[in-house]
């Protein structure tokens, strides 16, 4: 079976599709040579894409999924002109908050009317899936997210459709947690690398979920494993939706090259 090339939809923060970059990497068992791994095409432009959660709490017209239609039209002509047909690509944007049903359902429909044959994972699919895989134990999953992602419920839905129950912070604590990361003078999204302010406010969001007994936690926006990229925190599993997503894009572009999951360290 031949390996198929994988498309990064970036720019939704830019350095999360850094971020995805690298797990793939990290997640890809290879002979220790370059040309062992698989071929990635990277396309970020984050000016042609508006922020997803000011257009899903109304305070941005255009819809970003526009804009990353954009993005993969000039990665399947990048593919065209790398000999790739149709078919042979699989793709993945990291940014949980353009999965939003308003956005990401809009992004599939163009995706069609334009013929472009990239397949595109769903990347809060594949976190609830990673967890079902890999904590079947689990019942009470929390979930951080920016305020848009949690408007839309969709963490939610997709969990407890799988039988979980879904444990959130307290609405005057997401507030606190849309600050930590798009705060302008200290935020995830603003400063590189993370502030201190900005960690120490994500861990107390983490504190509330484990207190409320969650057994698992989602870091459900790009930028929170930033700010806290350990695997646990008192012994709870932390899940970071890119992991979950570079282990899909690589099962679907390789099978042989994904790399067993309790062997990674990051």
């Amino acid at each position: 079976m031949l390996e198929r090339p994988v498309v990064i939809g970036g720019g939704v923060g830019p350095m999360a599709g850094v971020a995805l970059h690298a797990r793939i990497i990290e997640h890809t068992a290879t002979d220790g040579t370059d040309q062992s791994h698989l071929t990635v095409l990277h396309f970020s432009s984050s000016s042609r894409i508006p922020d997803r959660t000011a257009f899903l709490l109304g305070k941005e017209e255009l819809n970003p999924a526009l804009g990353m239609v954009e993005v993969f039209q000039g990665a399947w002509e990048a593919l065209k002109a790398l000999g790739y047909g149709p078919g042979g690509a699989v793709a993945g944007i990291p940014c949980n908050t353009f999965h939003a049903p308003q956005i990401f359902n809009l992004f599939l429909e163009e995706l069609s009317k334009r013929s472009i044959p990239i397949q595109v994972l769903h990347m809060l699919e594949e976190t609830v899936q990673f967890i079902e895989e890999q904590f079947p134990h689990a019942h009470r999953v929390g979930v951080l997210s920016t305020t848009g992602t949690r408007k839309t419920e969709i963490y939610h839905t997709l969990l407890e459709k799988w039988g979980y129950q879904v444990v959130e912070v307290p609405m005057d604590w997401q507030d606190k947690v849309q600050e930590a990361i798009y705060d302008p003078s200290w935020g995830i999204k603003a400063k590189s690398p993370v502030t201190a302010k900005a960690r120490d406010q994500v861990l107390d969001a983490i504190q509330i979920l484990l207190d409320s007994s969650a057994e698992v936690v989602i870091l459900g926006c790009t930028e929170l494993p930033l700010a806290v990229p350990e695997r646990e925190v008192e012994r709870v599993p932390l899940v970071d939706p890119m992991v979950a997503l570079a282990r899909a894009l690589i099962r679907k572009a390789a099978p042989s090259k994904l790399a067993p999951y309790e062997r990674i360290r990051f």
